[in-house]
């Protein structure tokens, strides 16, 4: 009850604590996630980490269902969408039991023969931390919300 009632006030003064481990290592991976850094992805994911999106198992036409275990299998799957880069814009994100949860969309910038494509999607994120790796990223996509991008909505390039 005390750590409550300090973080609390902690929070109410402007005074902030530094981030977690846990919330380090999601916020690292976020940023290679979103740069398709796969050298530091790669480091990142534990022996038995599972990337999934179970809200893509009936969007075919988008998308095979994602499921990938282990770090080979999720790289050789990030790889094979095709993408250049990808941005989130956040309503909000937060820490609780092991995970970092984010709410917002993601455009992802797909590279193609004609040039780049660009969707908008509405998400919520999930990356959970184990012994300082990521264990799981859970998608929880909104493919009916999705929408293609004009290039001149496009996010701006990192």
């Amino acid at each position: 009850m005390t750590g409550i009632l300090m973080a609390l006030i902690l929070t109410q003064s402007g005074i902030t604590e530094a981030p977690s481990q846990t919330r380090q290592v999601a916020e690292t991976y976020m940023q290679a996630y979103q740069a398709q850094n796969f050298e530091v992805l790669e480091t990142l994911y534990s022996d038995d980490a599972l990337f999934v999106d179970p809200t893509s198992n009936d969007v075919a036409p988008i998308t095979p269902p994602i499921r990938w275990e282990g770090p080979d299998a999720i790289i050789a799957g990030l790889q094979g969408w095709g993408v250049a880069r990808m941005t989130y814009s956040l309503d909000r994100s937060f820490e609780a039991s092991g995970q970092v949860i984010y709410d917002g969309v993601s455009d992802v910038v797909y590279a193609t023969a004609n040039g780049p494509v660009t969707y908008r999607f509405p998400i919520i994120t999930i990356i959970t931390v184990e012994d300082g790796q990521v264990s799981e990223h859970r998608d929880y996509t909104d493919y009916a919300g999705m929408q293609r991008l004009n290039p001149v909505e496009q996010s701006p390039p990192d």
